[in-house]
């Protein structure tokens, strides 16, 4: 066995019996997993939280599953928001407020922010974990719906570099049936712009 062989053994089972591997305590895979859920909750309740940066691309994955599970809104997939989401709060949080913030958004509903910085004790890169679509985010995610609309809108109307980077995408809006969610001098500005590209600009 070469060096890299052996290192992925002793650590496979450091990490299955709990035991030292070299300078590093690996915890065992329950152990493991009964930390996930209680940072998920810690999560769920407060929106963001500071972990390091492994944890927290672990976590995230835990963390866009249950928006996306809780969305279904069946028995089944209500007794796996139970199993993984073990705080009452939590659960309460999850269903009342980050099921309709989430509706229009199919994923990508959390963001991990790498602080570029290290943990004095063990030198562990650190990072942030946070709900987005929310106030005090660390920074605006990209809106999706009607809000998305109003941002094409918005910048298509702006400049000239606007216009050449949203014309495709405004004249996608602009073709689709029914009334776009804008206002009517708005989106007949917008058919004038899209109609000097020679786009489609209304409805079939």
């Amino acid at each position: 066995m070469g060096m890299i062989s052996v290192n992925l053994f002793l650590t496979r089972g450091a990490r299955k019996k709990g035991r030292l591997a070299y300078y590093r305590r690996f915890a065992p895979g329950f152990k493991q997993w009964t930390m996930m859920k209680e940072m998920l909750n810690e999560l769920v309740k407060y929106q963001r939280i500071e972990t390091t940066l492994p944890r927290a691309k672990e976590l995230q994955q835990y963390a866009e599953e249950i928006v996306f599970v809780a969305k279904k809104n069946t028995p089944y997939h209500d007794s796996v928001i139970e199993s993984i989401v073990t705080s009452p709060e939590a659960r309460r949080i999850l269903y009342e407020r980050l099921v309709p913030r989430y509706k229009d958004r199919a994923f990508h509903v959390t963001r991990v922010v790498n602080q570029w910085r290290y943990r004095l004790r063990d030198t562990a890169p650190m990072a942030y974990l946070e709900y987005v679509d929310r106030p005090g985010e660390l920074r605006p995610a990209n809106p999706v719906g009607a809000a998305r609309v109003q941002h094409v809108a918005a910048e298509f109307l702006a400049t000239r570099r606007g216009r050449r980077k949203h014309a495709g995408e405004m004249s996608r809006i602009l073709s689709k049936p029914g009334t776009p969610p804008l206002d009517t001098s708005v989106a007949d500005r917008c058919r004038v712009e899209c109609q000097k590209y020679g786009l489609k600009a209304l409805p079939e």
